[in-house]
């Protein structure tokens, strides 16, 4: 996202979409969408929760004409996995995810839970995390088949991330290098 500040676009903040998670979690989509149309219209671009959620794109697909898709992928299921750990470990012990305030006490577990599916006795199940990566990763791809003007997937490690970014929305970018942000050791 710090991207596409860089380069002139408005970013809507995440905060009021991460205090709205539970509508994604009942997939009351309408309530979010109705947030975007009314608050956040001026945006250009939305990122994190609950637009990385599994299915939510269908929703804004449907609901925003002529919107388009940047899917950012890992190299492989374990990068992903391994990232999602180090970064919520910015927050505490992992094993006490339940204790996180993050947003507020138990965000953290709910969205784990229902995001990805994981279980209250096991939120960072390393199986069902990365099948659940690997899921929605081949359904928005199975869903965009043949669109290939909707969706643009990136991995942040390629060379030519900004010139795939700049053919996929018909822009020329001013500040080319795209920044690891909130990268985690």
């Amino acid at each position: 996202m710090h991207f596409f500040k860089q380069n002139g676009f408005s970013t809507a903040p995440v905060r009021p979409f991460e205090l709205m998670m539970t509508s994604y979690y009942s997939k009351n989509y309408e309530k979010i969408n109705k947030l975007i149309k009314s608050d956040y219209s001026k945006f250009s671009f939305f990122k994190d929760v609950p637009f990385s959620c599994p299915d939510f794109y269908k929703s804004l697909d449907s609901e925003f004409n002529n919107s388009k898709f940047i899917l950012t992928i890992r190299d492989d299921e374990d990068e992903w996995y391994d990232s999602l750990i180090r970064f919520h470990s910015k927050f505490g012990d992992v094993k006490n995810v339940k204790n996180f305030n993050y947003v507020e006490r138990g965000w953290m577990i709910n969205f784990l839970n229902n995001c990805y599916g994981s279980s209250e006795d096991n939120p960072y199940d390393e199986k069902v995390l990365k099948n659940t990566y690997l899921k929605h990763n081949r359904d928005v791809k199975e869903f965009f088949k043949g669109r290939d003007n909707d969706l643009l997937i990136i991995n942040l490690k390629d060379k030519d991330t900004s010139s795939k970014i700049e053919k996929f929305l018909g822009v020329e970018l001013s500040n080319k290098n795209v920044p690891h942000v909130n990268k985690t050791k």
